[in-house]
Formats: structure tokens, sequence, C-alpha cells
């Protein structure tokens, strides 16, 4: 079965996250990097604001730190 994955925040698709397994990914500059886990519906930010709209949304959410979460990838974080 094919779900479609969009992004509550920016509206565009969720793209599967090839660097982790059972995570979808929205890179757009309006918010940064967001990922998405599959297996519990959660959505992980580095971003405080971003989180908050998240949760105004009713969608569960965790700050996480970049370096820990991410890992060396290179991204743009701000």
């Amino acid at each position: 079965m094919f779900v479609e994955f969009k992004c509550p925040l920016c509206g565009k698709d969720l793209d599967d996250d090839k660097t982790m397994a059972n995570f979808m990914v929205c890179n757009d500059q309006s918010h940064g990097v967001l990922r998405f886990f599959t297996g519990d519906g959660c959505y992980f930010t580095t971003n405080e604001k971003v989180a908050e709209e998240l949760m105004k949304k009713g969608r569960r959410v965790h700050i996480v730190d970049p370096k820990e979460f991410f890992g060396t990838q290179t991204m743009d974080l701000e």
C-alpha cells in the first residue's frame, strides 16, 4: 500500500530519507530540515519555533541537537 506523506508546515511531499531508515524528510528553507519517523508519527527538528508550530497543529515533535541526531551530514541549519 502506498501512503502519501505531506509536510504539515509547507505542504510539500516528504521525501524518503536515504540516510536514516524509517524516516521521511522535508528540507524546505521555510522551516529547515524536518524529519518524520514513520514508526510512531513523531517529527524531529532542531528549531524551537518549528516545534511550536507543529505542536499547535497537534503533531508530536522532538527538538534535537543537530550534532547528535543528524550526525556529520553537511546541511544549512540557519
